[in-house]
């Protein structure tokens, strides 16, 4: 596979996709993470993971990674934190789980603007692959078992600004950069009883820095008290992987597309809302940078959640959701597109309310999807817990 600049690790690149047809052994968030810069790792939280992924154009003011709008309307300093476990589990059975922490975020307003400050994910690379073979040392058939493993991930702190216009108009901005790190290593040890035991392992090891500037735009509107509609565009420089000292390959430099997202919430009945959302990227000149055919280009996503808000338990409000979800990941595997299924559900459960403002919150999200790529198919259930609090 001449020329794979597979995140500016080449020499493991080469080695994992000759491995990945007939994988052995796996471990870690996903197999599939090793194509190309990685799996998104989409900043949404619980809420709108339970009503199909929609991030965009919910009904009410929120700190949303993907809807810088969405803050205008919040009037009390708050804290956000995000919180993910998964797990998931391949066709033959093998399953590994992960736990990440997707967005961490605080607002204070001020003079009618709210600012903000977040931390969230982007891409993620964490996966751990063995397999066994027989090398010829002179002759010999030598049994050597290889690892290769990967760890880390790059995320965007930013900073952002919140307005409301008007009553039925807000609008948003945010500035970023790119940080994380990412660690890749290959591992080949002999076994002694064909070589000796005074063989030591072979290991290359290389770690790279993430960087690079993103800017935000978000706008929502509420044509009537039964509809709010939200746009949301998500500029990025080109992503630079910096290798820190000793590590001998040089830096990479990768092309992230305009992220577009639309969507809103329509009122159905006193207290039941249907959200929808829609996003496209388009990643083919980051196919160009890695100087292969690894993306797909064009890469959508499609969902719709409905929440049921009069539900109450011992007189504190507890909303139900459910969702449905299809996403196109940028990165091909094995030369084949992966997309994501999913159906979801949740609840929000208001710990703390003063005059219909909720100032402590519990949302839970619970996701059941697949994704296949190539000759490999996986199965996920993944759970995302958010806590909102907030006060003067």
């Amino acid at each position: 596979m001449s020329g794979v600049r597979f995140a500016v690790l080449a020499p493991l690149a080469v080695a994992f996709f000759a491995l990945v047809g007939h994988p052995r052994a796996m471990e870690g968030q996903s197999l599939l993470a090793g194509a190309g810069l990685g799996v998104p790792a989409e900043p949404l939280e619980a809420r709108s993971r339970a009503m199909g992924g929609a991030g965009i154009g919910l009904s009410g003011w929120h700190l949303l990674a993907a809807d810088p709008a969405a803050a205008a309307g919040l009037a009390l300093p708050s804290v956000t934190a995000t919180y993910q476990p998964a797990r998931v589990t391949l066709s033959d059975g093998r399953s590994a789980g992960y736990a990440r922490f997707p967005v961490l975020a605080a607002l204070h307003p001020y003079g009618g603007n709210a600012f903000w400050v977040q931390f969230s994910s982007f891409l993620d690379q964490e996966w751990e692959v063995r397999s066994s073979r027989i090398l010829i040392v002179s002759g010999v058939g030598v049994r050597a078992n290889d690892l290769y493993r990967s760890i880390g991930g790059i995320g965007q702190v930013r900073l952002g600004w919140a307005r409301q216009l008007s009553e039925s108009l807000a609008v948003g901005l945010s500035v970023g950069s790119y940080v994380g790190t990412m660690e890749r290593s290959f591992i080949r040890v002999v076994e002694p009883a064909d070589l000796g035991s005074d063989v030591e392992p072979f290991v290359i090891t290389g770690r790279w820095r993430a960087s690079g500037k993103t800017a935000g735009l978000g706008i929502a509107w509420d044509p009537n008290p039964l509809v709010r509609i939200a746009g949301a565009a998500s500029w990025s420089g080109d992503l630079v992987l910096t290798p820190f000292a000793g590590t001998i390959q040089e830096k990479g430099t990768y092309a992230i597309p305009i992220d577009l997202r639309a969507g809103g919430t329509v009122t159905l009945a006193e207290g039941l809302g249907l959200a929808v959302g829609v996003s496209y990227a388009d990643w083919s000149e980051t196919g160009r940078d890695l100087l292969d055919e690894s993306t797909r280009g064009a890469a959508w996503s499609y969902g719709a959640g409905l929440e049921w808000s009069r539900v109450t338990i011992r007189g504190r409000a507890v909303p139900v959701r459910v969702g449905a979800r299809r996403v196109d990941l940028p990165f091909l595997f094995a030369g084949e597109p992966v997309s994501e299924q999913i159906v979801s559900g949740g609840i929000g459960i208001h710990f703390l309310e003063r005059e219909g403002v909720p100032l402590a919150r519990l949302e839970i999200g619970i996701e059941n999807g697949s994704r296949k790529g190539g000759a490999i198919a996986e199965d996920f259930l993944r759970t995302t817990i958010s806590i909102r609090v907030s006060g003067n």
